[in-house]
């Protein structure tokens, strides 16, 4: 699936887009023209990228291992994010507008939502790191489909290795993100604010019931009970130390939220920074082992196809000797029959040479014999 490779490539990159974004400055500090300009900026981008993984569910969907990565369920978080700054993007316009319509356009360019723009910055970069998370799970899968990956069940270890590590990383995120909603950035922390500022306020509330009775009380029988008015100034002393620590109590508490808030803000910051940090080295160790997994392969089948060219020459050099041999044999057996036949027909040309002798002695020997009887008949 070549195409899917592509996808994850575009993913990463417009998250890494995305990212620089988001993170080019808090939003918390932002204005209400500046949070709608920066939702503006980046709410294309993800429309993008949910749907680049609308096409990679499309095309996992086509594939028939039930191990696949399931993109639903991101998709639907993703389309969740969309809504929710678009929502808040036109709610920020039409408070403009409306202070715009009554003049008061510069004082609700100062009054704004700092807890709210803080918040959907955490959800987006929360949404980006979970996109770049599953982009990779989904190229991981994509690299076990190779044919390059399937030649030895032995190869694929540092695959499923990894794959075991991804579900092993994925249900431990669950369990911590689950954890951090109830117990750190969940409606545990937010409960506990909560009802400490409403026992804050019930005991404000109280104490100035108790201090506007008392002060009733004397005011009653401050002119009854004339030699009271010692104790009675003692009392008002008493009760503006309490008035004067309540204030001081208010502040320390209203200071001691704010700090609250503020480390909470920072230790999400922290914490989003520490697993996109975990994420990339993730990726980075997977490429590299995915390459050296690659480059083996490469230089194993390099060296097999010099091995077989190799063995092929030596298998034809092989034939061309034993041919050679063959001819050869064949030549030396022609040769020995030359020869014996070239020494047959020499014992036949000794024996016709001696017949020829025999017969030319006996020739002579005729012919004196006739030249003998010659001369006798003279």
């Amino acid at each position: 699936m070549p195409e899917l490779r592509e996808l994850c490539d575009k993913i990463e990159q417009e998250t890494a887009s995305l990212r620089e974004k988001v993170s080019a400055r808090k939003w918390a500090e932002l204005s209400r023209r500046g949070f709608i300009y920066n939702v503006e900026n980046i709410l294309p981008g993800i429309e993008e990228l949910y749907a680049l993984f609308q096409i990679a569910g499309q095309e996992l969907g086509k594939s028939a291992e039930s191990n696949a990565p399931k993109t639903i369920d991101h998709e639907r978080e993703l389309n969740q994010l969309i809504t929710s700054l678009g929502r808040n993007r036109e709610m920020e316009e039409a408070r403009i507008r409306k202070s715009q319509e009554k003049g008061l356009l510069a004082l609700a360019e100062t009054i704004t939502v700092p807890e709210l723009y803080s918040d959907l910055e955490q959800k987006t970069l929360s949404m980006l790191l979970k996109s770049n998370y599953l982009a990779e799970r989904i190229r991981v899968f994509e690299r076990k489909k190779e044919p390059l990956m399937n030649v030895k069940g032995a190869q694929r270890n540092v695959l499923d290795l990894l794959e075991k590590r991804e579900i092993e990383l994925q249900n431990l995120r669950k369990k911590y993100e689950d954890t951090r909603k109830n117990f750190f950035l969940g409606l545990v922390e937010k409960n506990t604010t909560s009802d400490l500022e409403n026992d804050m306020n019930e005991l404000a509330r109280k104490l100035e019931t108790q201090t506007a009775l008392m002060k009733k009380s004397m005011e009653t029988y401050k002119e009854t009970f004339t030699e009271l008015e010692r104790h009675n100034a003692e009392l008002e002393q008493k009760t503006a130390i309490i008035e004067e620590t309540q204030a001081q109590m208010s502040g320390k508490m209203l200071d001691v939220m704010t700090a609250l808030k503020k480390e909470r803000d920072y230790a999400k910051k922290i914490v989003m920074e520490t697993e996109h940090e975990t994420l990339q080295l993730r990726n980075t160790y997977s490429k590299e082992l995915l390459g050296l997994q690659e480059e083996k392969m490469s230089i194993k089948n390099a060296l097999g196809e010099k091995y077989e060219k190799q063995l092929g020459e030596l298998k034809r050099d092989n034939k061309d000797k034993t041919e050679l041999i063959r001819h050869f044999q064949e030549t030396v057996l022609g040769k020995e029959r030359k020869i014996a036949q070239l020494e047959e027909e020499n014992l036949k040309l000794a024996l016709i040479g001696k017949t020829i002798e025999k017969h030319q002695k006996a020739r002579e020997t005729f012919l004196k014999k006739e030249k003998k009887q010659r001369k006798k008949l003279k």
